[in-house]
């Protein structure tokens, strides 16, 4: 008898597997050259940003060396633009922050023999113009300091260079503009053509002079003249000083009015007329300088937030237009 152990073992059940056939996926379409040239420049251009970033971020951080110091050099300072108590290079401000700056480490500099101030400004406010001019008179004490006037050196940028050893200027250069000026900006009528109305709260009677939502009235004025004729009487003091003229001189040139390089000469606002080489000359030699000199530059400490908003072409957010801002439009200068 067969037991059941010697039963043959029996198959397992398998169900019957479906066969499913899947159909091959379209071929994907060849990227286009022009695709692939828009990429490439796309990713280019972003690894040269973020390069230029650290490379300004590296600068900004450890200040930075100076550009070809060695043996007897000139401190070559630019200052162009408007000159401004706020704002940066980058913005085409000169501020007295930045030309401070740059005059301490000239002076700091040993190899350093003479200092050359390479203007191109129209000037700008008062209290901007005075720091800075006050900082290269002192410079100037310790060691000749040369200026070199561009397309134009007026006002407040004549203020600063009128305090120099030296000035060389081109024929063509506009020179002088010996004034002060006002400018109250006063938006009220277009405002009231937009429904716009805004509420002023003071305390002090004259606290909101300049303000731009209104006109000035005749004794705000009157007032404000008087404060510009104090600065007048300032600017002609200052150039005075540094020119060596008598007040009485400076007081006949001191219309406002703009002289070529030329003129100025021939007035006494000039010294030499010439180019920038020339103005290197003349700083080699009231330095001492013997042969071709060095031309050494510095970098400025730049705050990383302005840093990367100027890199990208934006104004820093402190620099945004309000009405604090609209104010300093007002500022004489």
């Amino acid at each position: 008898m067969d037991t059941p152990s010697d039963a043959p073992e029996q198959p397992a059940f398998s169900p019957p597997v479906a066969q499913v056939a899947f159909s091959p996926a379209p071929p994907r379409a060849p990227m286009s050259a022009g695709a692939k040239w828009a990429i490439g420049l796309t990713i280019g251009f972003v690894i040269l940003t973020l390069l230029s970033c650290v490379g300004l971020v590296v600068v900004a951080a450890t200040g930075g060396p100076a550009i070809g110091s060695s043996g007897d050099s000139i401190a070559l300072i630019h200052i162009g633009g408007v000159i401004a108590g706020s704002g940066t290079t980058y913005q085409g401000v000169a501020s007295p922050e930045y030309v401070l700056d740059q005059l301490d480490q000239a002076l700091a500099d040993d190899s350093v023999r003479a200092i050359l101030l390479r203007i191109d400004s129209p000037g700008g406010t008062v209290a901007a113009s005075q720091e800075i001019s006050l900082a290269v008179r002192r410079a100037a004490e310790e060691k000749p300091v040369v200026a070199s006037i561009g397309d134009i050196g007026a006002s407040g940028a004549y203020m600063v260079a009128s305090q120099c050893s030296e000035i060389v200027a081109s024929p063509g250069s506009s020179v002088g503009s010996i004034g002060v000026i006002m400018e109250i900006p006063n938006v009220a009528g277009l405002l009231d053509k937009l429904g716009v109305e805004f509420t002023v709260l003071t305390e002090g009677e004259h606290k909101d002079v300049g303000t731009p939502y209104r006109s000035v009235t005749a004794t705000e004025s009157a007032m404000l003249q008087g404060q510009m004729e104090i600065a007048y009487e300032q600017f002609i003091s200052d150039v005075a000083t540094g020119r060596g003229m008598s007040e009485a001189e400076v007081r006949e040139l001191a219309t406002g009015w703009v002289w070529l390089g030329s003129e100025a000469i021939e007035l006494g606002l000039v010294d030499t007329l010439g180019n920038y080489d020339d103005a290197v000359d003349a700083a080699a030699e009231l330095g001492g300088i013997e042969g071709e000199p060095y031309i050494v530059t510095y970098d400025h400490e730049y705050s990383l937030e302005n840093l990367i908003w100027d890199t990208f072409g934006l104004t820093a957010r402190s620099m945004s237009l309000d009405a604090d801002a609209l104010r300093r439009i007002g500022l004489p200068r």
